[in-house]
C-alpha cells in the first residue's frame, strides 16, 4: 500500500512537472547541471549535452557570467533570484526568462522558461500598433487635403488596412490586406462589403460599432478584437482600429493578425485547466495562503475532507481550529523563498501527514505559500513495526561485531590494528544492506578480499560473486563482455554468450578499477544499475537482472568527475557506501600477523628462521606495494633464503649464534644490549608482537618490556 501511495506521488508530481511550460533545472555550487525536467524540449540542444557540465562550459561568456552571478546569489541569499537573457541559435535570439531557488546548501533548482514566442508576438504587436497610431492619426489629418498623397501612404501601409463606407462597402484595400484575406483589390473594392470578411459570430457587433461610431462621437470603441475569415475560410484573430475620415461617413479600417497572440493564450489557458485537474485529481490536500494566512484556494478534496469551502478564512482557524498561527507552521519560512517539507501529526484526528510547502509568486509579484498535503498514516503504522523488528536485527549486529572485535583476522583478512578494526565495522554495516559499495585503496591493499568478505556476509552470500578487472578488458569488447552477445551479432560470433552482468543475477558484480571504464559505457551500465534493463550486442530482448555493485578504484573518482572521465550520475549511483583500506605503512602493528599467516602456508622444514634484525627490517620499510608486496617478499625468502626488499639492501635470513655473534671487541655492556635487543625482538616476533604474551614470556613485567623495547628502538 506504501509503494502504491509513494507512486502514486511520483506520478501526481510527474504530472505537475510535465503540465507546466517550465523547465526545472538541478544546479550544484559547482555550477555544474544535475538534471532537466518538465519542458526539456525548450532546450536547444538535448539535456544529455549540458549534463554533467559547468555553466561557463556552455553559455556564452557575458550570459554565464551573469547567470553565474544570479546562481551565487541565489546560494548566499537564500532567496529566489530573477535573470533575463538571450542566448543566440544561428541567427535567431531565443529569450528565457529564469528564477533561481535555493533548495539545500549545495543545489539551486532554477525555474526557465522560453519566452522567446511571446517577446515576438509582443514586439511585432508594439510595432504595429505603434505604426498603426502613427498612420491613421497622419491620415485623419492629411487625408481630405491630399487625397493622392494619402492613397499612396494607405497602398504601402504596414498593415492591412480597408476604407469602408457607410453602407459596409469597402472602397479601397490596401495590398496588405490582399495578403491577409487572400482576395485581390480587384475582386474587393467597390465589390465586397466589410461585414463579408467578419466571422459570423462578431457581424452583430461589428455592425453595432459600425452604425455607432457614425452617430456620436466616443459612442463605438476605436479599437476592439475581432474574427475574421480568409479566401479559404480560414479563422484568423485580428485587433481592429478604425477612425472616422471627416463628415463622409467613410472610416479607415487598420488590422493586426494576432492569431499567433491568441493560439499562444489558449495554449496557456489549457495548461491552466490541466494544472488545475492535476490539483483537483490530487489525491491529497492542496491549498495556498497569503502572508496574512488568509486561504486563497483550496482542492476539492480538501473541501470535502473539512466539509466546507474555507476560502477567505484562517488556515489555522479553518484547517486546524486554533485561534492563531500553528506551532509548527513553516509559512514565514516559505515567504521568504524556502522549500520546506515535513512530517506532522494533526491533533484534530491524531493521523500522519507528510506537507510540502513552496513559494509561489504570481505576475503582480506577490507571493503565496502553496502547501500539498499527504496522508502517511498508514506509512507510519509500517514504519513503527519496522521498528519493533529493529531489535532482532541489531542482537544479531552486536553478536557479528562481539565476533571481531580484537580479532586478529576477518575471513582471509589479517589484521588487528585500530584502522583494521575500523574497516571491519564498516564492513559488517555494508553486508547488513543492499546497496552499492565502493572501495578506495592503494594496489595490493586487497580490496577484491574486502569485497569477497563482504559478499559473503551478506543476503546474497548463495549466489555468484563476480569479480571484472575494467582495466584489463579491451575496449572494442566491453559491450558484450558486460552484456553478452547474440550468435552472428559480429564476426567471430559464433555462439551466444552471456554477460557478466547476467552472471551476477542475484549476486554481486565486483567492478575493480573502475575509474577505467568510458562514459559512453557508463551510460548503458547507469541505465542497467537502475533498473531500466539492457540488450545483448545483436539482441531485441531487454534484460534485467538483479545484482549488486561493490566498485574498487585506487584513483581519485572525484576528480575524473571534474575532468569529465566519468558521469557525475553514475559516480553517485556506485558512490553509496565508501570504505578506504589503510596502506600497510599506516598499520604496520599489523606486519608480525601478516608475516605469520603468510610464512604458514609453507612446510616448516623449508621456512627459514625469522630473525629480529629481518623483523625490523619489515617493520622499518615503507611498502609501496603493500600487502601484496610483503606476501612476495615472504615468498622469495622461503624459495630463495633471503630478504630482497625493493630499494634495500638484501639480508642473510639466519643470523649466526649468539655466542658467536658478537664482535669480540666489543664492550660488555654494548654486547649485553645487543643481544637483549634480538632476544626481545625474536620473542616479540615468536608471540605476533603482543606485548602482554611477550612479557609474560620473558619473565618480565609490561612495563619492563615497554621501557626496554623503547630503549632499544623496537617498534
Amino acid at each position: 500500500m506504501q509503494s502504491d501511495h509513494c507512486s502514486l506521488e511520483t506520478m501526481s508530481y510527474r504530472a505537475i512537472v510535465d503540465a507546466i511550460p517550465d523547465m526545472i533545472i538541478r544546479i550544484g555550487r559547482d555550477h555544474v547541471f544535475r538534471s532537466f525536467e518538465g519542458q526539456v524540449s525548450e532546450l536547444y540542444l538535448p539535456a544529455e549535452d549540458y549534463l554533467g557540465k559547468r555553466i561557463e562550459d556552455v553559455m556564452p561568456e557575458s550570459t554565464a557570467s551573469r547567470f553565474v552571478f544570479t546562481l551565487e546569489s541565489a546560494f548566499e541569499s537564500g532567496l529566489v533570484q530573477s535573470i533575463d537573457y538571450t542566448l543566440i541559435f544561428g541567427q535567431k535570439n531565443c529569450f528565457y526568462e529564469a528564477r533561481l531557488v535555493r533548495c539545500t546548501a549545495d543545489e539551486v533548482i532554477a525555474i526557465v522558461r522560453n519566452v522567446t514566442r511571446e517577446k515576438e508576438i509582443a514586439e511585432q504587436l508594439n510595432e504595429y500598433q505603434f505604426h498603426l497610431e502613427h498612420q491613421v492619426e497622419k491620415r485623419s489629418k492629411d487625408l481630405s487635403a491630399a487625397e493622392n498623397r494619402y492613397r499612396n501612404i494607405f497602398r504601402h501601409s504596414g498593415a492591412p488596412a480597408v476604407i469602408v463606407e457607410q453602407d459596409f462597402t469597402i472602397s479601397m484595400a490596401n495590398p496588405k490586406f490582399e495578403e491577409l484575406t487572400g482576395f485581390s483589390c480587384r475582386e474587393i473594392e467597390k465589390r465586397m462589403k466589410w461585414t463579408d470578411f467578419v466571422h459570423p459570430s462578431d457581424r452583430k457587433m461589428v455592425t453595432r460599432y459600425h452604425f455607432a461610431r457614425r452617430s456620436e462621437e466616443g459612442a463605438a470603441p476605436a479599437e476592439y478584437e475581432c474574427r475574421i475569415l480568409d479566401r479559404n475560410q480560414m479563422v484568423k484573430f485580428t485587433f481592429i482600429k478604425v477612425g472616422m475620415l471627416g463628415e463622409t461617413g467613410r472610416s479607415i479600417t487598420s488590422i493586426i493578425d494576432i492569431t499567433r497572440l491568441k493560439q499562444t493564450e489558449l495554449e496557456l489557458r489549457d495548461r491552466e485547466t490541466r494544472y488545475s485537474a492535476i490539483l483537483e485529481g490530487y489525491e491529497g490536500s492542496v491549498y495556498f495562503i497569503d502572508r496574512d494566512y488568509r486561504i486563497r484556494f483550496m482542492n476539492e478534496n480538501l473541501i470535502r475532507s473539512i466539509g466546507e469551502d474555507a476560502t477567505g478564512r484562517p488556515c489555522y482557524e479553518a484547517l486546524h481550529g486554533r485561534s492563531s498561527p500553528c506551532l509548527w507552521c513553516v509559512a514565514e519560512q516559505v515567504f521568504e523563498g524556502r522549500r520546506v517539507r515535513f512530517e506532522m501529526k494533526n491533533p484534530k484526528d491524531k493521523r500522519w501527514y507528510y506537507s510540502i510547502n513552496v513559494p509561489v509568486q504570481l505576475s503582480d509579484r506577490s507571493v503565496y505559500c502553496q502547501a500539498m498535503i499527504a496522508d502517511i498514516d498508514e506509512r507510519k503504522r509500517m514504519e513503527e513495526a519496522l521498528r519493533d523488528s529493529e531489535a532482532h536485527l541489531r542482537e544479531e549486529n552486536i553478536r557479528l561485531r562481539s565476533t571481531i572485535e580484537e580479532r586478529q583476522r576477518f575471513g582471509d583478512i589479517v589484521g588487528k590494528s585500530p584502522a583494521m578494526q575500523e574497516i571491519y565495522e564498516l564492513m559488517l554495516m555494508a553486508a547488513s544492506s543492499d546497496t552499492n559499495i565502493i572501495l578506495y585503496g592503494e594496489s595490493g591493499t586487497g580490496k577484491e578480499l574486502v569485497a569477497r568478505a563482504i559478499h559473503s556476509m551478506s543476503a546474497r552470500q548463495n549466489h555468484a560473486f563476480v569479480p571484472v578487472n575494467c582495466g584489463a578488458i579491451p575496449e572494442n569488447l566491453l559491450e558484450s563482455e558486460f552484456f553478452g552477445h547474440k550468435k552472428g551479432a559480429f564476426t567471430g560470433a559464433d555462439a551466444d554468450k552471456q554477460g557478466l552482468l547476467d552472471e551476477a543475477d542475484k549476486g554481486c558484480l565486483f567492478l575493480d578499477e573502475i575509474g577505467e571504464i568510458k562514459p559512453d559505457l557508463q551510460v548503458k551500465l547507469l541505465r542497467a544499475i537502475e533498473g531500466g534493463g539492457y540488450t545483448p550486442v545483436g539482441g531485441s530482448r531487454v534484460r534485467k537482472p538483479d545484482f549488486r555493485i561493490i566498485a574498487a578504484t585506487s584513483r581519485n573518482l572525484t576528480e575524473l568527475v571534474k575532468t569529465g572521465q566519468m558521469r557525475s550520475d553514475f559516480f553517485y549511483r556506485v558512490h553509496v557506501i565508501p570504505i578506504h583500506l589503510p596502506p600497510l605503512r599506516k598499520r604496520k602493528e599489523d606486519i608480525p600477523l601478516l608475516v605469520d599467516h603468510f610464512l604458514k602456508a609453507y612446510d616448516r622444514k623449508i621456512r627459514p628462521t625469522l630473525t629480529g634484525r629481518i623483523m625490523d627490517t619489515l617493520m622499518n620499510y615503507h611498502w609501496p606495494g603493500n600487502v601484496r608486496e610483503l606476501q612476495n617478499v615472504l615468498y622469495r625468502f622461503v624459495t630463495l633464503k633471503r630478504l630482497d626488499l625493493a630499494g634495500s639492501t638484501s639480508l642473510a635470513p639466519v643470523e649466526p649464534p649468539e655466542e658467536t655473534a658478537v664482535n669480540g671487541a666489543m664492550a660488555l655492556p654494548e654486547a649485553v644490549a645487543a643481544y637483549e635487543k634480538r632476544h626481545i625482538a625474536a620473542a616479540l616476533a615468536e608471540n605476533r608482537w603482543n606485548r602482554t604474551r611477550t612479557a609474560r614470556a620473558l619473565g618480565i613485567g609490561l612495563r619492563t618490556l615497554q621501557r626496554k623495547m623503547k630503549a632499544h628502538g623496537i617498534g
